[in-house]
């Protein structure tokens, strides 16, 4: 074995974020079952009241910030350790979901005519192609 590796293997920098990798995997595991939850959650607060939640709305999306914190610390592209080394994200929702866009059974046609006409990833955004 080179001497190289021998010093990397006996790093202790490496194991503890080799820990830390192993502690935020179980953190990410645990955010995305309560974001499938709070989606359903959502969901049915959009059939029975035509709104969502605001207040979970706000969490959904730092909750999703701290599970792209997660991924960034888990794919090395960030040193940054997420929450609980960090503050939790607190980001503002993007006004997304105003008393303007709530969403009225006769105009969930049209905002579901609206998403499909927008073109994807790759896509060309003329229709003839």
């Amino acid at each position: 074995m080179k001497e190289e590796t021998r010093e990397n293997l006996v790093r202790s920098e490496i194991w503890i974020r080799a820990f830390y990798m192993v502690l935020f995997a179980i953190a990410y595991s645990l955010a995305e079952a309560i974001i499938v939850l709070l989606a359903i959650f959502q969901f049915v607060a959009l059939l029975v009241t035509g709104k969502v939640n605001e207040s979970l709305l706000r969490f959904g999306k730092n909750l999703s910030v701290f599970m792209f914190d997660i991924l960034e610390f888990q794919t090395f592209n960030s040193e940054f350790r997420p929450f609980p080394f960090s503050p939790w994200p607190d980001e503002e929702h993007g006004g997304e979901w105003s008393e303007a866009r709530d969403l009225q059974p006769d105009t969930v046609p049209e905002a579901v005519d609206d998403i499909a006409d927008k073109p994807h990833d790759g896509e060309a955004k003329s229709k003839d192609q």
